[in-house]
């Protein structure tokens, strides 16, 4: 081991004066260095977009919107599985993906509301209503042209 570890330094310092570099490199970890690091991570992912963040991180701001969700609708505890459910299965089918599916905040790292977000009362169901509405192919193109119609009968 500590003949590879020899010969590793002997390629860096040949390595150092082949391209001149006079600076050396240390590789030891510091625990302060550590911790900096991991701090300054934790706050570029707090100030991501909803687009932007990570599945796990997603899953966590969905439980904790459909707890505040089941409180202010007074949903019963069945429902409030039942919605849980349905939001990671949207999450895993991709219908929870850009940023106007999901009123997100990024100073408070909450979800505001699910404009989409439907309760049917009747068969006791989420859905999912389409938030933004699609243009039709039809009025892009352009306007049929009527040609003009000789009678023959008007010519004899």
């Amino acid at each position: 081991m500590s003949e590879e570890c020899q010969e590793l330094k002997n390629i860096k310092y040949q390595t150092m004066l082949l391209n001149n570099n006079s600076k050396i490199i240390s590789t030891k970890a510091n625990s302060d260095n550590l911790d900096d690091f991991l701090t300054k991570e934790k706050a570029q992912n707090k100030n991501k977009p909803w687009s932007k963040l990570g599945r796990s991180t997603k899953l966590k701001k969905i439980t904790h919107f459909v707890t505040h969700f089941a409180t202010e609708k007074n949903l019963t505890i069945p429902d409030k599985k039942r919605l849980h459910t349905y939001l990671n299965d949207s999450l895993d089918r991709k219908k929870l993906q850009r940023v106007k599916d999901v009123n997100y905040d990024v100073k408070t790292c909450r979800i505001k509301a699910i404009p989409g977000l439907t309760f049917n009362k009747i068969k006791q169901k989420f859905t999912m209503r389409r938030v933004d509405k699609k243009k039709s192919t039809l009025k892009g193109l352009a306007p049929k042209r009527n040609k003009n119609k000789i009678d023959i009968k008007e010519n004899l």
